[in-house]
């Protein structure tokens, strides 16, 4: 290369420092709304990606109606122009991305486990304003938790939802998407970390069924405090553990609307069992394997749920170790034991008889967690007996415990479509109509 001289190097640095001369070609600003696809083994997956800086740091999220989620946060960005890498932490596997960015193009590949894919996603300019979100910290006595209150763009006093958590460290991130459909619907929705996730201080793992109620009920109480929420019309959203939590919480509280999904309405003995059995795929066993299963899957909760010395547990389990279909238990220091035992003290099931609002449940057919059929019965069968006969019951036909349908060649777990829209359409009506009936209802609402 010819060398340049003096006042040519200089001039050249003048015109990289002046914005959107020379050098804004040479780099292209990361952050922005972009939308796109997101392909996995052939399967389409419509998204947007929402890049900032905080800090001099690149961030960013995610969002996904086929996935129902929203504002699922990147655990790490890296932004070196034109080279981008973005990763989403999931349970199992991280799911990395690696791409360029070219304009208002971004493109490249990404691995989900050992899935291989490809993405494409294009600058927007015609974003919708978000939802109004703002922190919301509230106490259940020395535990402080910490979530976020989306509110609606209309004037209150609004009617509003509390989210309740499922099983194990779950943060207020798996409930965004519902929430932000609620607060475009005109309801306030809280959602919340659970104690000892994300900025919720505690410790999930020493916490019993009743200290999850209590927490709920302090959220409840947070929001009839607020000035934006209509205190006479809140309610509470329970998916699976918080559709078991949903009527133990709904008979302390005068509560607007009850929606359970996925929830338990029989022992939760009898659902862990249900549970287990599908995980270790009982019914493909032979009839004598079946048999050793069943005593196997008994002596677990037999040991959890009615507390029996976890001896004979033990002695079951090393006589069938080595099988197909056999796990380690729990070691005998795991939480699980002592949350398990807490819960059939609890008796959530026989909770429902004490719910007077208004009640949705929602199952998937395909329910591989919890009896879904056998639930839905019990539960409105206590309902009835208790004099509330305002339940609907909807069944979305080949949904999964998450309401996922099943993949096509591995590729994504997408969402019931209506899903949110059943729900969404049910608590408007709710609260704007006073509704009875003789008989639960199955529909899906317009």
């Amino acid at each position: 290369m010819k060398e340049l001289f003096g006042y040519q190097r200089i001039l050249l640095l003048l015109l990289c420092i002046i914005p959107g001369i020379l050098c804004a070609a040479q780099e292209t600003n990361l952050v922005g709304t972009w939308s796109g696809t997101w392909i996995k083994n052939g399967d389409a997956l419509s998204v947007t990606v929402t890049f900032r800086e905080q800090n001099g740091i690149s961030a960013g999220s995610f969002d996904s109606d086929a996935l129902q989620r929203t504002g699922i946060p990147f655990r790490e960005v890296r932004y070196v122009a034109p080279n981008l890498h973005f990763v989403i932490a999931g349970d199992e596997a991280d799911t990395i991305f690696d791409g360029s960015v070219n304009g208002d193009l971004i493109e490249g590949r990404f691995l989900d486990g050992t899935a291989k894919g490809t993405f494409r996603l294009s600058r927007q300019t015609n974003v919708i304003p978000a939802t109004a979100i703002r922190d919301a910290n509230f106490r259940n006595g020395a535990v402080k938790l910490s979530g976020s209150l989306l509110l609606p763009k209309s004037p209150g006093p609004h009617p509003a939802i509390l989210f309740l958590h499922g099983s194990g460290p779950e943060s207020r991130w798996p409930n965004h998407y519902l929430a932000e459909r609620f607060a475009r619907a005109g309801i306030a929705a809280l959602i919340y970390d659970k104690r000892g996730v994300g900025q919720s201080t505690g410790d999930w793992q020493k916490a019993g069924f009743e200290d999850l109620a209590t927490d709920a009920l302090a959220g409840i109480h947070f929001l009839q405090t607020l000035p934006e929420i209509n205190r006479n019309k809140i309610g509470i959203f329970g998916h699976s553990q918080g559709g078991m939590l949903a009527p133990v919480v709904a008979a302390r509280a005068p509560l607007g609307f009850v929606i359970g999904s996925a929830a338990g309405g029989i022992d939760p003995a009898e659902i862990e069992e249900y549970s287990i059995g599908n995980s270790i795929s009982l019914a493909k066993l032979t009839q004598q394997d079946a048999a050793d299963a069943r005593s196997f899957v008994h002596a677990i909760v037999d040991t959890g749920y009615y507390g029996k010395p976890r001896a004979k547990l033990d002695v079951i389990a090393a006589s069938f170790k080595g099988r197909p279909w056999y796990f380690d238990p729990p070691p005998a220091g795991n939480y699980l034991w002592a949350f398990m035992r807490s819960i059939e003290l609890s008796r959530p099931q026989a909770a429902w008889k004490r719910v007077k609002a208004p009640v949705l449940l929602l199952y998937g057919t395909q329910d591989e967690r919890v009896p879904p059929i056998k639930s839905g019965e019990a539960i409105i069968a206590m309902l009835h007996a208790s004099g509330n006969r305002d339940v609907t019951l909807k069944m979305f036909s080949g949904a999964d415990h998450t309401f996922s349908l099943q993949t096509i060649n591995g590729g994504w777990h997408k969402r019931v479509p209506d899903y949110a829209d059943v729900i969404v359409s049910w608590v408007l009506k709710t609260t704007r109509l006073k509704r009875s009936s003789s008989r639960p209802k199955d529909e899906t609402f317009p």
